[in-house]
C-alpha cells in the first residue's frame, strides 16, 4: 500500500507545475527501501531494534515537512497534496511515539501503509 502511495504522490509531483520542492521520485525509492527493509522486524521475523524505527520514523517526519515547505501553488491539487504530506507528518510522529513496543509500532506502521494506500487510491490515474 504505501508502494501506491508513493507512486501515486511521484506522478502528482512530477505533473503539477505549481508544485517545487525536493525530488520526489528519488525520495519515495528510498523510503520504499527503507520500509521494506523493517517490515519484518515489525513482523517479529527479525529482533525489534527500537533505535532503527526511531531513525526511520524521524526521517520520514523531516521529509514530509520538507515536502510541505516546498508544495508552492494554491492549486486544489497542490493544497491536498501539501494536506495529506502534513497528515503523514502527524502519523509518523504518533508512530515515534509509539515505538516502546512492537505492537504498537505495529498497529502505527499499519495505519501509515493505510493512508498511503488511501492516497493511492485518489490520485490513481
Amino acid at each position: 500500500m504505501i508502494l501506491g502511495f508513493l507512486a501515486a504522490a511521484s506522478l502528482v509531483w512530477a505533473t503539477s507545475p505549481a508544485l517545487a520542492g525536493p525530488p520526489l521520485k528519488s525520495l519515495m525509492r528510498k523510503w520504499k527501501a527503507e520500509i521494506t527493509r523493517v517490515e519484518p522486524m515489525l513482523a517479529g521475523k527479525e529482533p525489534y531494534d527500537e533505535a532503527e524505527l526511531r531513525g526511520l520514523l524521524g526521517a520520514l517526519v523531516a521529509d514530509a515537512r520538507e515536502i510541505q515547505s516546498g508544495i508552492a501553488g494554491r492549486s486544489a491539487q497542490a493544497l491536498e497534496i501539501k494536506s495529506r504530506f502534513s497528515q503523514f507528518e502527524a502519523d509518523a510522529s504518533g508512530a515515534l511515539a509509539a515505538l516502546g513496543a512492537r505492537d504498537a509500532a505495529r498497529s502505527q506502521f499499519a495505519h501509515l501503509r493505510r493512508e498511503c494506500g488511501a492516497c493511492h487510491d485518489i490520485f490513481a490515474n
